[in-house]
């Protein structure tokens, strides 16, 4: 099956797919331990997925706010974006001293979904629409030893260095790793 490309979120439009991406979010807690911003609980085999749900609904807002500006990408099943399998956001934040710098936060593939190219499909869209925003220079972060460590780097983004005892892994809380990445979309 042909996937549709990735797909910019509307809050008008798809406001009701938020709470496929915080079960997405949760799911790459939950499954594979990523560091994204939420603990599970002493069971270590659910999590609040109101707060995660509540965080989905502030970074949407967050479109249209020109001083913390972010675009939200999914990557759907279908063109009728009924079933979501991943999402990634760019945070694009103001700065006059680097108005060409953009961030990427959550990167998130439902587990049902991996190793067909959604997250390439995802990067890949990222990056044009930081192009169209005329922000050059992305950087991102991502766990010592997560599948994503190994991804980035075949994506053409270049490893700046590792933060040693960075976060709180989810599922084993010890102190893990971050190894930092940054890709110049003008070299490209």
């Amino acid at each position: 099956m042909a996937l549709p490309p990735p797909i910019l979120y509307s809050p008008s439009i798809h406001s009701n797919l938020l709470e496929q991406l915080a079960r997405i979010h949760a799911d790459c807690i939950l499954q594979d331990g990523t560091l994204m911003t939420f603990q599970p609980g002493d069971d270590l085999k659910s999590i609040d997925m109101s707060k995660v749900l509540r965080s989905w609904q502030t970074w949407a807002s967050e479109i249209d706010d020109a001083d913390r500006s972010r675009e939200i990408i999914l990557q759907c099943t279908d063109a009728s974006n009924t079933e979501v399998m991943g999402v990634v956001s760019l945070k694009m934040p103001a700065s006059e001293t680097g108005p060409f710098r953009a961030e990427v936060q959550r990167l998130a593939v439902s587990p049902k979904h991996r190793k067909v190219g959604v997250a390439k499909r995802l990067m890949s869209k990222l990056e044009e629409v930081a192009r169209e925003r005329h922000r050059e220079l992305i950087m991102l972060d991502t766990t010592i030893g997560s599948g994503a460590e190994h991804v980035y780097p075949r994506l053409g983004y270049k490893e700046i260095g590792v933060v040693p005892k960075y976060g709180i892994h989810p599922l084993t809380k010890k102190l893990v790793d971050e190894v930092f990445f940054y890709k110049d979309l003008r070299d490209h």
